[in-house]
């Protein structure tokens, strides 16, 4: 996208107004040119005609509001992995996919009861279980009672992020496309550029005693690492090397350094979010100043760990060193 680079250059942790429109033009750009590329890679080795799909890819619109569905996103992971593992048949059944299937946008954000689907569980467990443990995590879809509860919930959550930084709100806006509920014993967000644009959240069984602070969180965290992705997708950020490990503040095991950025720049903007809140009194709780508290050492950890072990880009640098400002520190 014309103009990107220099965008670029003025990014900040701090949310600003119009940069998420214009990072998610660019990813969508950049997802479906390189989709394009794996298709008329497949026709050629294959001796297939896919036309039709190059020509669906070519119609998606980057100005439109429309998301790209997490599904679309799903199998050009797919198909990217097995014809990198010269799986004939796996490329050719994930194309007969994608010609049958009209799972490609979506129109408005839709909040979901998650695991329904049989491609959405595999995708789960392979990002999401793996990570946190699948006997530790354990996760279920919702009733539609608990469904309906959660959107209520949502609403008023995203209420109180819209007046404490719109900004923020906007992000979530611009990025996410469905929010997926699921039970489980392990209170966890998660997403992945695997299915971009969706994230999970898995919540306490007793929602009639939902954590509203704990449902803020999981929002701005999540919809900050879908911001940090598109960025990852013009510029690596860190450089060290992928089998170096270190201390998360966030999680029991270690994890690369690009682990550690994620957590410094997704906590500073959960950081401000709930220090604005406190400053304008629109959440007067105990357990919101513990939470800040909590919070901000676990953002120092990972600062700290990054500024004195990672190896930055100079946009690497730059973001991380506003995440002072955003932190409002």
């Amino acid at each position: 996208m014309q103009g990107t680079h220099f965008f670029l250059e003025q990014l900040s942790a701090v949310p600003q107004n119009h940069a998420a429109e214009l990072l998610h033009k660019a990813y969508k750009q950049r997802f479906i040119h390189s989709f394009i590329q794996l298709i008329n890679y497949a026709q050629q080795v294959l001796s297939k005609d896919y036309q039709s799909i190059l020509a669906q890819l070519d119609q998606l619109e980057i100005n439109s509001s429309n998301f790209i569905s997490p599904w679309l996103y799903c199998q050009y992971f797919k198909l990217l992995e097995s014809m990198k593992q010269d799986e004939v048949i796996t490329v050719e059944l994930i194309i007969q996919r994608l010609i049958d299937d009209r799972r490609w946008l979506i129109h408005e954000r839709i909040i979901a009861s998650g695991l329904q689907n049989e491609w959405e569980k595999q995708v789960f467990v392979e990002e999401v279980s793996v990570a946190f443990g699948t006997d530790c995590l354990k996760a279920v879809s919702p009733s539609q009672e608990e469904l309906n509860e959660f959107k209520v919930a949502v609403s008023d959550a995203m209420n109180i992020i819209a007046k404490a930084d719109s900004d923020l709100l906007t992000e979530i806006n611009v990025f996410v496309s469905i929010i997926n509920l699921v039970k489980s014993k392990v209170n966890v967000g998660a997403t992945s550029p695997k299915f971009f644009g969706a994230i999970y959240l898995s919540l306490p069984d007793d929602l009639l005693h939902l954590h509203q602070l704990m449902l803020i969180e999981h929002l701005v965290h999540e919809t900050s690492h879908l911001y940090l992705n598109t960025v990852l997708a013009h510029d690596p950020l860190v450089l060290n090397e992928t089998q170096e490990r270190f201390i998360s503040p966030i999680r029991s095991d270690l994890r690369p350094m690009l682990g550690i950025y994620h957590a410094a720049f997704v906590l500073s903007r959960v950081l401000r979010v709930f220090k604005r809140m406190q400053n304008q009194k629109l959440y007067d709780d105990q357990a919101l100043n513990l939470s800040i508290d909590s919070l901000t050492k676990k953002y120092e950890e990972a600062f700290d760990t990054a500024s004195q072990n990672a190896v930055l880009t100079q946009l690497g640098k730059q973001i991380l060193s506003s995440t002072r400002e955003c932190a409002l520190i």
